[in-house]
């Protein structure tokens, strides 16, 4: 089977893209500018970052995951002082990691408002929680 690039190019894959949860470890405590946003303090604890990427799921991720860069998406701003841990990929649309931050923001804090969603309606894409929940012994 042939795909086919950016540019439309047969016999090349296109890279995989669909959403994302990021997830930071922050300590301590901070204050942190975040663009045209302003300045906000971060509590010490875990920030769950809802994206995606419809090509180069991959790369964006690696870059979350990199201290020094330039500073460009809201993400940058608390990437660049906080630790990746970890993320969980799935298949999707932007509309759909719309979805999926909702729903994140139904069980969980949001952290600074409209943080990641200059390029939609909702009421941010990052989220706050001093613990990460332990996952529930079905045994």
């Amino acid at each position: 089977m042939t795909g086919s690039d950016d540019r439309g190019r047969p016999g090349r894959a296109r890279p995989p893209g669909g959403c994302y949860i990021a997830v930071f470890h922050l300590s301590p405590a901070r204050w942190v500018r975040v663009g045209r946003l302003g300045r906000f303090r971060f509590e010490a604890g875990f920030y769950l970052y809802v994206g995606s990427a419809q090509r180069n799921l991959e790369k964006r991720l690696e870059r979350h995951a990199r201290k020094k860069k330039p500073l460009r998406w809201h993400i940058d701003y608390l990437s660049s002082r906080a630790q990746m841990i970890g993320a969980v990929v799935a298949p999707g649309t932007k509309r759909q990691e719309c979805e999926l931050a909702a729903e994140l923001g139904e069980m969980f804090e949001p952290a600074v408002p409209g943080f990641g969603a200059s390029d939609c309606r909702c009421p941010g894409h990052l989220f706050y929680t001093p613990e990460l929940p332990q996952p529930v012994d079905k045994a």
